[in-house]
């Protein structure tokens, strides 16, 4: 597929209807502000009866929020949330935004982290999926449940629910959901007679895509790519499809302790395949962030969002399924959630703004309009054709089929943090299995200081 991602020109009519005159494509960052419908109004939700309650002596409340950006597509898509939400709600309630960068690492984490010290959250806070459990746990976010219907719950996939429940309460919903596949240069393809899967049933094994890399790797083009940032979250997000396909386990099911699982044989059969593409050189350890986009690489690890800067590639391209061990065992999936913290005096108000984010509509938006991720809800999915065929189709079908979030614990701030040095140290040669026991020892120590009773 070449630049073009929006199936017809009748999905974009029928998104500019639904969106109130939105005109952009998918990908493009305007500063324009369309106009977002105003979040439905299920019968029987509690969002009538709490607009009533938000400004019962008719001030107007203000209401702080915090989210990140690591691309103008997303940061002008909530610029343009907030400034609509604010114009259709003036003299009830307005939200003060604050962007803030997402850098290299755990930079966003890090502010958050340091505001909870010293009890200067915003009132609205936005946190990548896996980081829910520990931010409800430390008293971060408030259980929000109450305002969703069950008609709401439905509607969410079930990935959704799971990375914003923690302890049997719901903290966090989110606009998109992020699942990892393998892009490819069909142009660097089609050259050497390879053809990338486009039924989960015929997915790359393991050696297979090994032996795609390997053809491809020549004339300083690289055959894979899986390195979009050298720490912080990515390197969990692309890694652990890789880890479940051999069936490794991340963590034991109740989140709480990490030798066995982590450091597993299966695990370290898994970093020894992937150490293999670098040692190789089959990968860059060092890659730019636009390699595979200046036909640097071949293949590589990629979410959605990288779709808006694919829309301006001069070569054709493709999506394909994660590589395989033996049957197909899906991706990494997630994404970015809002909630309240408990510095919000007035919850009602503050989820005006969270239904508004997350309708249906809204979310549809997210995906035209924002960093291309696919919605959280099925009813979005009626408002949008792109997910009908092309690369488009297999993102959902990865997503809908076999989307696995990262593992949901307190102390996952720790565990994500070792594994992105641990397995970096492994690509750049560092024994595996001494790198693994790393995050274990890591991990249950910390485990059994912080949160073991």
């Amino acid at each position: 597929m070449k630049k073009r991602i929006v199936s017809s020109l009748l999905a974009v009519a029928m998104i500019t209807t639904l969106l109130g005159g939105c005109g952009t494509k998918q990908g493009e960052t305007t500063k324009t502000e369309p106009a977002v419908a105003e979040t439905e109004k299920t019968e029987g939700n509690t969002e009538a009866a709490k607009e009533s309650e938000v400004l019962a002596d008719g001030s107007e409340v203000e209401l702080s929020f915090w989210y990140p950006i690591s691309q103008e597509s997303e940061a002008n898509w909530y610029a343009m949330m907030v400034q609509k939400f604010n114009e259709e709600y003036a003299g009830k309630i307005k939200i003060l935004e604050t962007a803030n960068t997402r850098g290299e690492s755990f930079a966003y984490e890090d502010k958050v982290s340091a505001a909870a010290a010293t009890n200067s959250l915003p009132d609205i806070l936005m946190a990548d999926g896996p980081n829910v459990a520990s931010y409800a746990y430390s008293n971060m976010f408030i259980p929000i449940e109450d305002y969703f219907t069950e008609e709401d719950m439905k509607d969410f996939l079930p990935s959704t629910i799971a990375q914003g429940t923690y302890d049997g309460h719901f903290y966090a919903v989110g606009m998109g959901e992020g699942i990892i596949n393998i892009y490819y240069n069909k142009d660097m393809l089609d050259a050497a007679g390879i053809t990338a899967p486009e039924k989960i049933e015929d997915a790359w094994t393991w050696d297979e895509y090994y032996d795609v890399c390997k053809k491809l790797t020549k004339d300083g083009i690289y055959g894979g790519n899986f390195i979009q940032e050298k720490s912080g979250e990515w390197i969990i997000v692309a890694f652990q499809p890789f880890l479940v396909a051999n069936g490794a386990q991340l963590l034991s099911d109740d989140g709480s302790k990490a030798e066995g699982y982590i450091n597993s044989e299966k695990a370290i059969q898994t970093g020894i395949y992937l150490q293999k593409f670098a040692d190789e050189g089959l990968i860059n350890v060092d890659p730019t962030a636009t390699e595979f986009q200046e036909g640097k690489c071949a293949t590589k690890l990629a979410g959605a969002w990288i779709i808006p800067t694919l829309e301006q590639a001069d070569f054709n391209w493709g999506v394909t399924y994660i590589p395989q061990k033996e049957a197909y065992a899906g991706s990494t999936s997630g994404g970015w959630t809002v909630g309240v913290t408990p510095n919000c005096q007035n919850v009602d108000a503050a989820m005006e703004f969270i239904h508004y984010l997350s309708s249906p509509e809204a979310c549809a938006s997210f995906t035209v309009d924002g960093p291309a991720y696919p919605p959280v809800r099925y009813s979005a999915y009626d408002l949008l054709d792109i997910y009908d065929d092309g690369p488009n189709k297999i993102i959902k079908e990865t997503l809908f089929e076999e989307g696995h979030a990262r593992p949901a614990t307190p102390n996952y701030p720790i565990f994500t943090q070792k594994f992105s040095e641990a397995f970096y140290d492994i690509l750049l040669g560092a024994d595996v299995k001494t790198s693994l026991d790393d995050i274990a020892n890591s991990f249950d120590k910390e485990w059994e200081a912080t949160y073991a009773k």
